[in-house]
């Protein structure tokens, strides 16, 4: 098979453009030297087609094509470096503009195939733009103390379970209480969750589920019992005050709460456009 490289050699030098996210047209970003980048810094820059632009880069195919990509996905502190300055770029627009921010690595092979995309997804991405204008993504995280929850919501022991009991018929029967408690236990979470999330809910304007983290990826020896996001008034302080309350009425049952943000609406954004 003849690669798009060999039939034009001068792709191997031609920048591509990686793209943060879409903003307004319209909007001034003041001072983009000093802005970080995944390429140079200080090259970041609003590639405009029409009412919308897109915050991009241009980038070496040696680090950003399709099988340079591949290789470099592997080293840790390229990959860190560069999550780190797609991030700081979003998060500096989203201070005084809404913004659609684009996946890590959502790379184009040219100005125009970028202008392209702006001007085909135009209503969707403007109708975007409007929804999360003055909004905010707010992470929370409720974790369990599974001892402490265990605790709070035991409804039997094992001495009252096994009382007249010996042998066999003990043992048996201590079993079935355990299984009973770690059900319990269980139904109990979940209407903690559902609690949790319908208080929360009332503070934004959406709000999506996460799959839970692992132990490993969380750095805490807890259970992750939810893992959400809430797009909330960039300026409202409901959500911090409803955890507080939450802190306030679980933290006796063992559950403890991470909240993360603020930060562009990830999850908020429909995924044809991200």
């Amino acid at each position: 098979m003849i690669s798009a490289l060999e039939i034009d050699p001068e792709a191997k030098t031609r920048p591509l453009w990686y793209v943060y996210g879409v903003v307004p047209g319209d909007l001034i970003p003041g001072d983009e030297s000093e802005w970080p980048s995944v390429g140079r810094a200080g090259d970041v820059e609003l590639v405009r087609e029409g009412a919308l632009a897109a915050l991009a880069s241009p980038v070496a195919p040696s680090e950003f094509d399709q099988p340079s990509l591949e290789s470099r996905l592997r080293e840790a502190s390229w990959l860190e470096e560069k999550i780190r300055a797609h991030e700081q770029v979003l998060e500096l627009v989203l201070g005084h503009s809404p913004v659609v921010p684009f996946r890590f690595c959502t790379v184009y092979r040219s100005r125009e195939a970028l202008r392209a995309f702006l001007s085909e997804h135009r209503s969707e991405l403007e109708a975007t733009l409007e929804r999360i204008s003055g909004k905010v993504e707010r992470g929370v995280k409720a974790f369990a103390d599974r001892n402490r929850l265990a605790q709070a919501t035991m409804a039997t022991t094992e001495d009252s379970v096994v009382e007249g009991r010996s042998g066999g018929r003990a043992y048996l029967e201590g079993r079935l209480a355990e299984q009973r408690n770690k059900e319990e236990i269980e139904r109990m979470a979940m209407e903690l969750v559902e609690k949790v999330h319908a208080r929360l809910d009332q503070e934004a304007e959406e709000s999506t589920f996460l799959p839970p983290q692992t132990r490993d990826v969380s750095g805490r020896p807890d259970d992750m019992l939810m893992n959400a996001a809430y797009l909330v008034e960039a300026e409202s302080p409901g959500l911090e005050h409803a955890l507080a309350d939450l802190r306030r009425d679980l933290g006796p049952l063992g559950i403890a709460f991470e909240l993360t943000g603020p930060w562009p609406p990830y999850n908020f954004v429909p995924g044809e456009l991200a």
